[in-house]
């Protein structure tokens, strides 16, 4: 065991202290209270009946830790041979993870030692670096060498970590004892699950690059009234292939000045959140919101033909495809504005989108500090995007406080 511990963390593998003993449960804690009441009761006052239900409790607690503790004994060094291992890293937040389950033993056909009335489960579990958390607990037996799934709800970049990884659990079917062997896992990421695309957006932003254009456009907009039939000459990149793809026409969307060959926009999503504003739960939600309109605008524009490039606090400027850039948004994790996180400064000038939450306290922020750092010659334009009511003056005063010229600022509301 010792040398499996040592090999696991030479390849970047955690590994928990495993528990001893088994551990008594409010359960069995409550019993065995009632245990000791019983029998000293029925000692005092020479009681058959409570002196018998003691001696019944105090076999059967004694039953399920001596069990338990032994089936842990018996399934140590299987467990450190355990394996959870999720499929399809990148999924949508909403979506079902697969997982696979394998145990490396020298006969194929071996299992779990089971003991009566004693249950043997694999919990996995992975987290947020917001402290999201995953757990799906299964029976290893009944789960090796198949392919079971399991909802991820919500966006998020998925670890285990060393203090709450994957653990086979052994414990009694009546919960009065739990014995926890602790299964080496990777402590790199092991599931992206990309944010669900915003809504229609109404977005004015600038562009930037060789060829910078600083007339506003809006995105996302399938209107009719906005659109023309195709006449062969007109750019292609103008064509609106999602309404091609519900009426088999083609139409060019009127009004809305394609972006120049080389123009460039740089999608920053702000993560800290002002917890006068937000709870920790708030906070999340927010920059789910955040990163979902991110996703929206990256889509709207790669579909135009326009360079795009996405960071967030404490990362960095990344580029890619729409699928790359997705699996990009799943890492952002929301933060306090006390969290010393700095939104990453492009080299270039490309035009700057940021997205943020709405704060009450302005100066000391990683957007505060972005600013002050800008090269002065970036296109910066910020949304304060808010889906509770509530926060709509503080989101057009942020609006009203970081739009000073020539940075742009607006507030916005959007739905979840």
């Amino acid at each position: 065991m010792r040398g499996s511990k040592r090999a696991a963390r030479a390849v970047g593998v955690s590994v928990a202290h495993n528990h001893v003993f088994p551990i008594p449960q409010k359960l069995g804690v409550s019993v065995l209270i009632l245990t000791v009441i019983a029998l000293f009761e029925g000692r005092l006052r020479a009681e058959i009946a409570l002196s018998l239900m003691g001696a019944v409790f105090l076999v059967t607690l004694g039953y399920c830790f001596l069990m338990t503790l032994l089936l842990g004994i018996v399934n140590r060094k299987k467990a450190a041979t355990a394996s959870a291992r999720i499929l399809t890293r990148q999924i949508r937040a909403g979506e079902q993870a697969e997982l696979a389950f394998t145990l490396d033993v020298p006969y194929e056909g071996e299992r779990f030692i089971h003991l009566p009335g004693i249950l043997v489960r694999y919990e996995l579990c992975v987290t947020t670096k917001d402290r999201r958390c995953v757990r799906y607990r299964f029976d290893p037996d009944f789960l090796r060498n198949k392919v079971n799934t399991f909802p991820i709800p919500e966006r998020g970049a998925y670890y285990s970590n060393a203090g709450d990884a994957d653990r086979l659990m052994l414990f009694d079917a009546l919960g009065f004892f739990q014995l926890c062997l602790w299964v080496p896992v990777d402590t790199g990421c092991r599931l992206l699950a990309i944010p669900k695309l915003a809504e229609l957006l109404l977005i004015q932003t600038r562009s930037g690059g060789e060829e910078q254009r600083n007339a506003p456009r809006f995105l996302r907009t399938d209107k009719l009234i906005d659109h023309r039939p195709y006449i062969p000459g007109d750019d292609p990149r103008r064509i609106n292939w999602k309404l091609y793809g519900h009426i088999g026409d083609l139409f060019i969307r009127e009004g809305e000045p394609e972006p120049p060959p080389h123009s460039q926009l740089l999608i920053l999503v702000d993560t800290q959140a002002d917890r006068a504003c937000h709870s920790e739960e708030a906070a999340r939600r927010g920059v789910d919101l955040l990163c979902e309109s991110a996703l929206a605008i990256v889509a709207e524009y790669a579909e135009r033909g326009m360079e795009i490039s996405v960071g967030y606090s404490g990362g960095d400027i990344a580029g890619g495809n729409l699928q790359e850039l997705a699996a990009l948004l799943a890492y952002p994790a929301a933060t306090g504005l006390s969290t010393e996180l700095v939104l990453p400064m492009p080299v270039e000038e490309p035009g700057v989108l940021i997205l943020a939450l709405p704060r009450e306290r302005f100066g000391n922020s990683g957007l505060d500090q972005f600013l002050r750092n800008r090269n002065t010659r970036l296109v910066v334009d910020i949304v304060f995007l808010y889906s509770d009511a509530h926060l709509s003056a503080t989101a057009e005063t942020c609006a009203h406080f970081y739009g000073q010229n020539p940075v742009q600022a607006r507030a916005l509301r959007q739905t979840i």
